[in-house]
């Protein structure tokens, strides 16, 4: 999507298109959380249009033509957009297939990496709070 955004009309713009194409493509609401990730690969802060306001407030007070603003009844981070012409239910989303999900690691398998976020814990907060783990690490130790 090349669209110029340099105001709010075009922020507007921009939402809407947004909100068609990820209902077209995977027929789920476009997420508020998304919005700030995809502006800036295009060098937009949507900070500029919202004003001091947070996005999903901006949203609910501002009219997005062509979309309207849904909530999930209890998790409060799944607030998107979604055609103004569709109809989405929370409750009805598909489920996880729990046979695909990846299974914590069980017997000898990652009890390193266990070990490892155990002695973490362990740790003083004020050092654990400026320690980073590569990933590479944590992998290493959860094949150990």
């Amino acid at each position: 999507m090349t669209t110029s955004i340099n105001d709010v009309p075009g922020f507007k713009d921009f939402l809407r298109k947004r909100a068609q194409e990820t209902w077209d493509e995977r027929g789920i609401p476009y997420y508020l959380s998304l919005v700030a990730t995809d502006l800036k690969r295009m060098g937009v802060d949507y900070r500029t249009f919202t004003g001091p306001l947070r996005l999903v407030q901006w949203v609910s007070r501002e009219a997005i033509p062509g979309t309207k603003l849904i909530a999930h009844p209890t998790i409060k981070a799944k607030v998107g957009l979604i055609p103004a012409d569709v109809d989405y239910d929370f409750l009805s989303e598909p489920t996880v297939d729990q046979a695909s999900c990846r299974q914590r690691p069980s017997g000898q398998r990652g009890q390193e990496l266990v070990k490892f976020i155990e002695s973490l814990a362990a740790m003083p907060e004020v050092a654990s709070a400026e320690l980073m783990v590569p990933a590479k690490v944590l992998i290493a130790l959860l094949r150990s």
